[in-house]
């Protein structure tokens, strides 16, 4: 066998030289990190330091600038010219504002320009000039400010690219409702240079409270990561507190602090490469002193896993020359083809106990069907019982059978019925333990399961049975959503007369048939212990019998109902009840023939074919339940034969219907009575007379003085025939009063109806 030897040898130095070099890379790394995260804590602190140096730089000069400016708006001459209009002889108070102006302004203040603003005189005074509304082009820009919520504050220029500073103060102080304004910009230059006076590593930058950028020490970072910078910001909404973030791809340090003077953000930004280059050198010791103990420990471990190699390698030689090559797949290593070697022997071993598991199931069920049909002699029972592993202990056995009630108003079909009753053998395997049961097998569509118990009375023996048979009835229906019905055997004390209780158990399910469906039964319970001499209602059937013929559908149902009451209503042998319905069937199908005559058989199917005929008696003999069996008869049985005889009746009174008028067509013109033509037909008057009614919606009289009218009508505008010979071919014995017949009729006299059409006609 030819094993690629080094791949698991490699592996153990791998797994050794591993074992010792990651403690001391990780000892490493831990010490330059540490190092590194030590260096970026003081670097912290110092930027915290010089962060807050700056803020109080900055706020002392934003401070003295607003008590410069207040000083000035507070001087009479300010206050007292914020009441005088623009005119030329205030041009005294102007300039000496003016003047005023400027000596308040120093280089050190950094201010860049100042503005003062009467709002009712509309005229301003600024470091340049003396200016009108009129002059100015932006007007609205500049009185934007009148709608300050404060009378004192630094405000941002929102509509420039670079925001300006501007410190906005009302005149007169401390009132809303101002007269003037004096607005004070700062030189951004000036305010950049304050911020990098003490700065020496990374970016102080100052932004106003809705975190518009107003100046910055420096121009590292870039557009893109200050507003990477602001969005963190926006989203940490601290006031003040240090964290770490990516910008312009490099990982920075960021301290953030908040003024509570002007709500003016102060920003610290740090890059953690400008921090960690003077540690860089620890790292570089650190590297050297690893890689040092890497190569003392590899060489360790080279020697070590050379013993270790050893017995591995002999045992896979043994294995191969006992076994052979392995395949290709198990080549890989030693322990790969180990295993491979141990799963080919283990499956092996698996597929002969499942071989040997499935024979003894078979086996197991093949033994239970014999001993269900009395084939296993006494004798042999006991070593069975041992062999397959079943109870021999047992005072009592006996017999479930359970069958599926119907499947016509589930979700299966007829070609599930096996499948299910399998599915019900491995519940009640589940409910039944194991050492009360033997295993389940299917006789006749039922699955059949001898249980056995160590119960010694009747009493016990039903309450054990019945308990568990309701529960697998409950099981069945929540699972699989069927309705079942199990008959129970009388118990048996010998084992080998198992056959008779389940001949017992399937006789109880017979009598399902009066109980209805989900019944437990057993056999002492419902089988008779006399015969009863019949069961069979024949005055319930005669009623029934006259119902149907008379198409009475409501009567018919109702005694329908009572019928098979009765039949169920005494105790009797199931064969009685079968017998019973059998007898009735006939009776309602010979209804349904000998009713039927010889015209209404060529139009109508009449008689069922004698498949169908086979296919309905088999039907009913399948009816496990009273309402099955109700609703059969009425849909399958009597609805069809009503069917039929009332289309024999409507036959019959269409036919006898015609022939009167046939006669009444070929006779108008004697003396033709409806007793006459009874008398020709064989049928009494009073019969003859409602269906001649019932038929054409018009009495035999007034259909004969219809017609005789038709036909005088067509005599006089088609011949010359006179009024009273017309009268007298009507049998009328006197013309007059054929006149007035005619009168009534047409509301005008013959001989004027034939003057009409004939006028018409010409």
């Amino acid at each position: 066998m030819k094993i690629r030897s080094s791949n698991y040898f490699t592996r153990l130095l791998m797994y050794s030289l591993l074992i010792g070099s990651i403690p001391v890379i990780i000892v490493g790394i831990i010490s330059y990190f540490k190092a590194s995260s030590i260096v970026q804590d003081k670097v912290n602190q110092s930027s915290m330091a010089t962060l807050q140096q700056t803020q109080l730089r900055v706020e002392q000069t934003l401070k003295t600038i607003d008590h410069s400016v207040t000083q000035y708006i507070s001087s009479p001459l300010v206050v007292n010219a914020m009441s005088l209009p623009y005119s030329a002889a205030h041009y005294q108070v102007y300039n000496e504002m003016y003047q005023n102006m400027v000596r308040s302004q120093t280089f050190e203040l950094t201010i860049n320009n100042m503005t003062v603003v009467n709002l009712k005189g509309k005229w301003g005074v600024e470091n340049n000039n003396i200016f009108t509304f009129d002059d100015v082009r932006n007007l609205d820009h500049l009185l934007r400010y009148e709608k300050l919520p404060s009378f004192s504050l630094w405000v941002t220029d929102e509509d420039k690219s670079s925001p300006s500073i501007s410190l906005v103060k009302k005149i007169p102080l401390n009132s809303l409702k101002a007269n003037g304004l004096a607005i004070v910009t700062i030189a951004e230059s000036q305010l950049a240079s304050l911020l990098a006076a003490d700065n020496q590593i990374g970016s102080i930058m100052v932004m106003d409270k809705d975190y518009r950028l107003l100046s910055r020490s420096d121009r590292k970072i870039q557009q893109s990561g200050f507003e990477q910078l602001v969005a963190e910001m926006q989203r940490r909404n601290e006031t003040e507190g240090q964290f770490n973030v990516e910008l312009d791809g490099d990982n920075t340090t960021v301290i953030v602090r908040k003024s509570s003077y002007n709500d003016w953000i102060y920003v610290s930004a740090i890059f953690i490469k400008d921090i960690t280059r003077d540690s860089r050198s620890i790292g570089w010791v650190t590297l050297f002193v690893c890689l040092l103990m890497v190569l003392i420990t590899g060489g360790l471990a080279l020697l070590g896993s050379r013993n270790f190699y050893r017995p591995v390698r002999k045992l896979a030689a043994t294995i191969a020359s006992r076994f052979g090559d392995p395949p290709d797949e198990a080549r890989t290593d030693e322990f790969t083809m180990i295993g491979c070697r141990l799963q080919s022997m283990l499956q092996t071993e698996s597929r002969l106990l499942a071989q040997l598991t499935g024979q003894v199931r078979e086996l197991k069920q093949f033994f239970v069907m014999k001993l269900i049909r009395g084939e296993e002699k006494e004798s042999q029972l006991p070593a069975r019982l041992k062999e397959y592993g079943y109870h021999s202990d047992w005072n009592w056995y006996a017999v479930l059978a359970i069958q599926i009630d119907f499947l016509e108003r589930s979700r299966y079909s007829e070609n599930d019925r096996d499948l299910l009753l399998f599915a019900i053998a491995n519940i009640v395997g589940e409910l039944i333990p194991a050492e009360e049961r033997l295993d389940s097998v299917l006789l006749e569509q039922s699955q059949i399961t001898v249980v056995g118990g160590a119960v010694t009375t009747d009493v016990e023996y039903k309450n054990r049975l019945f308990a568990v048979a309701e529960l697998i009835q409950r099981t069945v229906l929540q699972y699989l959503k069927l309705h079942i019905s199990i008959g129970i055997s009388r118990p048996q004390n010998q084992l080998v007369d198992i056959s008779i209780s389940a001949k017992q158990a399937l006789e109880a399910l017979r009598y399902r048939i009066r109980f209805g469906a989900e019944s437990v039964l057993f056999i002492d319970d419902v089988q008779p212990e006399e015969l009863v001499s019949s069961v069979f209602p024949h005055r319930a059937a005669k009623e029934l019998y006259d119902a149907v013929k008379l198409a009475e559908r409501t009567r018919a149902d109702e005694l329908l109902e009572r019928c098979i009451g009765l039949i169920f209503e005494e105790q009797a042998d199931w064969r009685q009840y079968r017998m019973a319905l059998v007898r009735l069937y006939t009776i309602l199908t010979e209804l349904g023939q000998s009713e039927i005559t010889a015209d209404t058989k060529k139009n109508t199917d009449a008689e069922f074919p004698p498949d169908q005929e086979k296919q309905l008696f088999d039907r009913l003999l399948d009816l496990k339940s009273q309402e099955e069996i109700r609703f059969w008869f009425s849909e399958t049985v009597i609805t069809p034969i009503m069917r039929r005889l009332e289309h024999q009746r409507k036959s019959h009174v269409k036919k006898i219907s015609d022939q009167l008028t046939d006669m009444i067509h070929q006779n108008f013109d004697t003396e033709l009575t409806l007793e006459a033509c009874a008398k020709q037909l064989n049928y009494h008057p009073n019969h003859l007379g409602p269906l001649f009614s019932r038929e054409k919606g018009i009495s035999f009289s007034e259909y004969l003085q219809n017609y005789r009218l038709q036909m005088a009508k067509q005599w006089l505008v088609e011949t010359d025939m006179k009024i009273g010979d017309i009268a007298d071919r009507l049998t009328y014995t006197n013309p007059q009063n054929f006149i007035r017949f005619f009168r009534k009729m047409e509301n005008m006299t013959p001989g004027q109806y034939r003057d009409l059409h004939c006028h018409q006609k010409k």
